[in-house]
Order: structure tokens, then sequence, then C-alpha cells
């Protein structure tokens, strides 16, 4: 029991980076699956040892029956399934490689060994404590770390071979159990296998890291990328804003001619002239700049995606009661937006044409807080993970909403996400002290 005991500390290290992508509710997940796995390795225990079993075939079952259990209970893609589930695995695996080494003294004289590859109570005892002991040092790793890697959506491609890292050191480790322990104590053997096998859950710690560093270079371009395309939707405001001064400007400097021109024909009763004369100011007449609020960054973004709306006939309904200077990075704040309306302009691009419409609203609510509000209306069926954000895997909802609710919480601020009747809507506080 106790060596077959070691796959629960093994759900563990699988559960812990996903409380936020479970099926049901955690406390459903976990007994649920606290009961099978508990009672899987009695009955095992049990078996295997009124028929004399060796231990690795149903230390092999144990794992099998493990991964089915973990695999209906979390709603993620099968790579980041196979990336967790063998992580798990290897650190289990080391634990009890490890176990082996150290208790090698009494493992030499373990008469059942030979037949069963059966473990020592002092053994199986020591590869509990050191699962114990890998998860308090990996426990931010695996509750923190972790969870934002699979989050991550910019090495979203990448899941589908990732798990061959931890599987390839599952396979180096059960390489490495030795077939029987007394050849550990030949020599300097063990000693030198106390030293060495601790690096391989820390050379596969390095690469984590070294995935965490890609995906914090790729959100660092996919950042440098968003804000170029800002200052462009900055510098096209600023030219449209540029030419519609021009224009008005030089009507003004002609308007004592048009003056002239309209009270001679008018005072000489040509009016059908007078018509046509005036008829060639209706194009500039109709021109009128429109501002959305009084930042020019937010502005930009306002106007941008206003024209991109109506290229697939979509109305957006602004409401933006925003200052010059906003109270946090005005990128930040257009990246949030930015996100939101491409999420709501993707959700009604198929809808019939008098459905498709947008409404923003923001606003400052005080000096250092302020909210956003956009809904859109949605066909079909939504259900949502444990973090609030969308589970479907629809076309429209949940792209960039793992970057904004991130970008929320460094505000320390709050995001609720709804889908009622046919209604989708995200509501955003910031605070920006």
């Amino acid at each position: 029991m106790l060596e077959l005991a070691i796959i629960i500390p093994d759900a563990v290290f699988i559960y812990l980076p996903l409380i936020e992508d479970l099926r049901w509710r955690n406390w459903i997940t976990y007994s649920i699956s606290g009961v099978l796995l508990s009672v899987f390795v009695i009955l095992a225990a049990w078996v295997s040892t009124v028929n004399v079993l060796p231990v690795i075939p149903v230390l092999v079952a144990s794992v099998i029956f493990l991964f089915l259990v973990f695999f209906f209970s979390v709603n993620i893609t099968l790579g980041r399934k196979l990336f967790c589930f063998f992580t798990s695995i290897m650190l289990g695996a080391f634990c009890l490689l490890y176990s082996i080494v150290l208790m090698a003294g009494f493992e030499a004289v373990n008469d059942l060994w030979k037949s069963t590859r059966l473990l020592t109570v002092e053994a199986g005892l020591v590869s509990l404590g050191l699962s114990a002991l890998i998860g308090i040092a990996f426990f931010k790793i695996l509750t923190r770390d972790l969870p934002m890697l699979l989050q991550e959506e910019l090495i979203n491609g990448m899941w589908d071979f990732l798990f061959l890292i931890p599987f390839m050191a599952l396979l180096l480790i059960s390489w490495l159990t030795p077939e029987y322990p007394q050849y550990l104590l030949v020599g300097r053997y063990r000693i030198i296998a106390i030293v060495v096998l601790p690096l391989i859950p820390l050379i596969v710690l390095l690469i984590y890291y070294l995935l965490w560093w890609i995906a914090a270079k790729f959100s660092e371009s996919a950042r440098l990328q968003q804000e170029s395309t800002m200052l462009q939707m900055e510098s096209k405001r600023y030219e449209e804003l540029r030419n519609y001064m021009d224009e008005t400007s030089a009507l003004r400097h002609d308007f004592r001619q048009h003056i002239l021109v309209i009270r001679q024909l008018s005072g000489a009763g040509k009016f059908g002239e007078l018509q046509d004369y005036l008829a060639q100011f209706e194009d500039i007449a109709d021109k009128s700049y429109a501002g959305y609020c009084d930042n020019a960054a937010v502005d930009a973004i306002a106007s941008y995606y206003t024209t991109f709306a109506e290229s697939q006939d979509t109305r957006i309904d602004w409401e933006l009661n925003l200052p010059k200077d906003l109270p946090l990075k005005e990128s930040e704040y257009c990246v949030i937006l930015g996100n939101l309306l491409e999420n709501a302009l993707r959700a009604v691009k198929n809808l019939p044409k008098e459905h498709r419409c947008v409404n923003v609203i923001s606003s400052l609510l005080s000096e250092t807080i302020i909210g956003i509000s956009v809904d859109n209306p949605f066909s079909g069926k939504m259900k949502f993970k444990r973090n609030s954000l969308p589970r479907s895997s629809r076309e429209g909802h949940g792209i960039g909403l793992v970057s904004v609710l991130n970008t929320v919480k460094r505000y320390d601020g709050t995001m609720k996400v709804t889908a009622e009747k046919n209604m989708f809507s995200v509501d955003i506080v910031l605070h920006c002290n």
C-alpha cells in the first residue's frame, strides 16, 4: 500500500496547476478522485499480496487508472493534459528511485525485491516523505507559474510536443532504476547517484523556466506590436484631423468671396445657378470631425474599430467619458479595450445584420478608478471555467481574455464576464493608484 500510494501525491501534482480547469466543483473533483484512487490502492495492494504479484505491473496499472480519472475530470487540450500528467508521474518516479538509492542498505537485504520488486516499509515511507518535500519545493511552480504557462496563448501550438520533455525524463528515471539494489552499494555508485539524480527534475525545471522566458519574450513582442499598431491608429487619426482642419481653414479663408457670389446670384434672382453653386459645398458640409473622447489614444482606437465595424455592417455605440490624461498607461488601457472589441466584433460577425451591435461604456468612477463595459449579442451556448472565463471553443470569445484578466489583476481590479439571454458582457473596474 505504501508503494502504490505514490499515485496519491502524483494526483496532487497533477491537479494543482489545473484548479481553474476542472469540469466540476473543486470538492466534487477532489472527493471523487480521492475515493477512487484510495479504493484502487487498497484493492490493488490486497490482490498483489494474495497473489504475490510483481509490483511494477501493478504500478503501471495504477498510473493508467490515474490518467483515466484525470483525463475525464479536467477540460484542457490533450497536449496540456499529457504535459501535466507526465510531469507529475516523472516527479513520483523520481521519488521512488531516490528512495531506493537512499535506502539501498535496507533494500539489499529485502527478500521480496527479486520476485516482486516490493520496497521495504522504510523505503516506502521515505518515498512518500520525498513526495511531500517535492510538493513543498515545487508548490509555487505548480500553483502559480505552471498555470500561467498553460494559459499562455502565444505558445498554444507547442503543447502537442512539449509533453515529450517530462516523458523523456520519466524514461531516463525508469532506465536508471537498478535491477538489484545491491549494485548501489558497489564502490561510489550510491554516493554519485545521490548527487546526480536530483539533477533530472532540476533540468526539467530549467527547461520549464526556458519556456516561461520564451513565453515572456513572445508577450513582450506582442505588446510592442500592439503599441506599434496603436501608434499607427493615432497617426491615421491625426492625419484625418489635419485634413479636416485644412479643409475648414480654406473654407473660412474663401468665405468672404463665397458670400459675395451668393449675394449677387440671389439679388439677380438666379436661384437655379445659386442652387448649383451651393451644391458644390455639400460634400464639405457633410464632413465633420467626430471625436469619441478627449484622450487621443483612446479616440484613435475608437475611430479604428468604428471603421472596422462598418466594414462588416456592425454598429458600435460608444459612451466614452474619459479625460485627456488617463490614470493608467494608455497602452494597457487600449490593449484591454482592443481585445474586448476584437472578441465582440468576431462574435457578431455571423449574426443577422440587425443584431450586429456592440455597446461600449467607459468612464472614470473616481480620480483613480476607471470602469469599462463591453457587451454584444452571440449565438449558441457558452460555459465558463472556474476563473470565470469562457470555456466555449466557439469562434469569437476567449481569445485575449486571459491577457485582459492578467492586466486587471495587476491593477488589483475586478473583471466580471456573463453570458445571459444570448448577450455576452464584460465589466471591468481598474484601481489605478
